[in-house]
């Protein structure tokens, strides 16, 4: 098709008629109506999808299921058996689940009524395939996409690296020994199980020690803290007190490390994982046969190990440190962040006038002077040491007459 222009005349325009009686050379005008689906056919593809469920399940949809897909083929099977179906329904009933036609009720039946749709109610009522029970939640389904696995972002998205892990290493080697000589008990972790700072657990089998509880001021919501948790691996995360609770309750082997009998009085005494162990002093009582010794009123030495008071004491009859003898302990205090020379010089000081002066043979025949002895009574050497530790001794002194430790007079003379 041409369209001439006349400059002179101008422009000639087809009418529409004109342009629709020239022939379509290219069928630009040849419009291929839209198909569009019968409810015959979607009826078909609904009744499809229960034999697709029967075919996988070997049974019929049950109404009261779990799965809300399930229920959703239940409630339209229901439908299909309460409706007259039609012959392209029951050609598809390939398992026999639709009930036989009655001949007689259905030559007898009356047509249906058509009713007047006026409410939400009348559109409801009249939903013969159960097609608005429950939601189709199909769009839902993820098809041709590859599942990406998603962790709890308080157990993966902060896990980094433990910048201060020497200060935990101890702990955990410790736990590993307590283990491993059954010096503490190992129980399941359960669901409302208490998580407290110093707390040690096994998690997906690696030893966490919970070593901070932030705080936490919400009245109105359940009580999840974020926690600093350090694991044995050397790394930490700050996961929420319920994220972990979780992690455990689930872990099957998830356990809580019971701390012993001494650790429990730690904790009555405000020691935490945080409080560095400098060591132990103790006060023995020799049991020397020395004539010399025995005379010694009150006759004590107090000394300091980093060692246990046993595992310092064990070669006592063989150690000139303990008069070569044997020895009773009769007290022994744990220390926490303390200077072990330090407070060693300060005892030594303030009962200087008390110790032991004395030479002595050792079994070798070597002479030696005993040190860290003093003759004082057991009382006064326990307040000392306890004064020592909380800080107070600058304000007492010992009376050399009676031995007894006395507060200063702070009083000055006018």
């Amino acid at each position: 098709m041409v369209i001439k222009h006349d400059g002179a005349n101008g422009t000639k325009r087809l009418t529409l008629d004109e342009i629709f009686d020239r022939p379509d050379e290219f069928g630009l005008l040849i419009v291929k109506q839209k198909s569009s689906s019968s409810p015959k056919s979607i009826e078909a593809a609904k009744f499809e999808e229960i034999n697709q469920f029967i075919d996988k399940n070997q049974r019929l949809p049950e109404v009261d299921a779990d799965n809300i897909m399930e229920k959703q083929l239940a409630h339209r099977f229901n439908s299909f058996k309460k409706s007259n179906v039609s012959e392209a329904i029951r050609a598809l009933d390939r398992h026999s689940i639709l009930p036989p036609i009655a001949e007689a009720a259905v030559e007898s039946e009356p047509a249906p009524i058509k009713k007047e749709v006026t409410s939400i109610s009348d559109i409801l009522s009249s939903d013969s395939l159960g097609l608005l029970n429950t939601p189709d939640l199909g769009i839902f389904d993820l098809k041709h996409v590859p599942a990406i696995p998603r962790e709890m972002p308080d157990e993966i998205a902060e896990r980094k690296r433990c910048e201060d892990f020497y200060k935990f290493q101890s702990i955990f080697r410790q736990s590993h020994e307590r283990l491993d000589t059954r010096q503490v008990e190992v129980i399941p972790f359960k669901q409302g199980s208490q998580i407290n700072e110093g707390d040690v657990f096994i998690l997906r089998g690696m030893l966490c020690l919970v070593d901070e509880v932030g705080e936490f001021s919400s009245s109105s919501e359940p009580y999840n803290p974020r926690l600093r948790v350090i694991f044995e691996n050397g790394t930490e995360s700050n996961l929420l007190l319920r994220s972990l609770a979780a992690a455990l309750y689930k872990d099957e082997h998830g356990r809580r490390l019971l701390g012993s009998a001494e650790d429990v009085e730690k904790k009555l005494n405000n020691i935490t994982h945080k409080d560095k162990r400098s060591g132990v002093v103790y006060i023995v009582r020799t049991l020397s046969e020395n004539p010399v010794l025995k005379n010694v009123p009150n006759l004590y030495k107090i000394g300091y190990t980093e060692l246990t008071v046993e595992e310092r004491t064990k070669n006592a009859e063989r150690d000139t440190a303990f008069l070569e003898s044997p020895i009773k302990i009769v007290a022994s205090i744990e220390c926490f962040n303390m200077n072990p020379q330090k407070f060693e010089s300060l005892i030594h000081a303030f009962l200087a006038a008390q110790r032991l002066v004395m030479e002595l043979t050792g079994r070798d025949g070597r002479k030696y002077h005993p040190k860290e002895w003093f003759s004082v009574p057991l009382d006064t050497a326990r307040e000392v040491i306890r004064r020592i530790i909380d800080g107070t001794i600058i304000q007492y002194r010992i009376d050399n007459t009676t031995g007894q430790i006395i507060q200063k007079n702070n009083l000055l003379p006018k």
